[in-house]
């Protein structure tokens, strides 16, 4: 019995199938100063914000770098002031080959998952789909030493 390709498996395995069920959520009327401790707290590098189970937005380590520090803002200012709004997202039933799609092409690093209903129902990180994607190379080619004498014949795809 054949293996099947990785072109195979990124269209017809699920996101469901893969994903870590951490999801970090908060209220968009969080402080900024209390998100970031959760972010701490939770070793995480973004938050889910949600009302009512329904995602409003992402509060990601990036928003506090490129719309907070250096800047004249209020620790205490909500959330909801500097979060992406109304953020892309994918259902876990979508094919993980959608989400590689959708994150490298807007460089994202987490996207909400919601149901049929928009109900939230978890986070998809780039480092789960790294993982998901480091199983199809042998532990034979990632303990190689390199050769630095190795000369391609020809270009890799890719």
């Amino acid at each position: 019995m054949t293996k099947p390709s990785v072109e195979t498996l990124l269209k017809e395995k699920k996101i469901y199938q893969v994903i870590n069920p951490k999801c970090v959520t908060t209220h968009p009327d969080v402080s900024i100063k209390q998100a970031i401790n959760v972010m701490q707290e939770n070793k995480s590098g973004y938050i889910v914000v949600a009302e009512h189970n329904q995602c409003v937005g992402m509060f990601t380590e990036t928003d506090v770098v490129r719309k907070i520090l250096g800047k004249d803002v209020s620790w205490n200012a909500p959330i909801r002031d500097f979060m992406t709004k109304n953020p892309s997202v994918l259902s876990p039933n979508d094919p993980v080959g959608k989400a590689i799609e959708l994150m490298g092409d807007n460089r994202f690093y987490h996207v909400p998952l919601v149901d049929a209903n928009g109900n939230l129902s978890g986070v998809l990180s780039v480092r789960t789909l790294i993982r998901f994607l480091a199983e199809f190379y042998p532990t034979e080619v990632f303990n190689l030493p390199p050769d630095p004498n190795q000369v391609m014949t020809q270009p890799e795809g890719g």
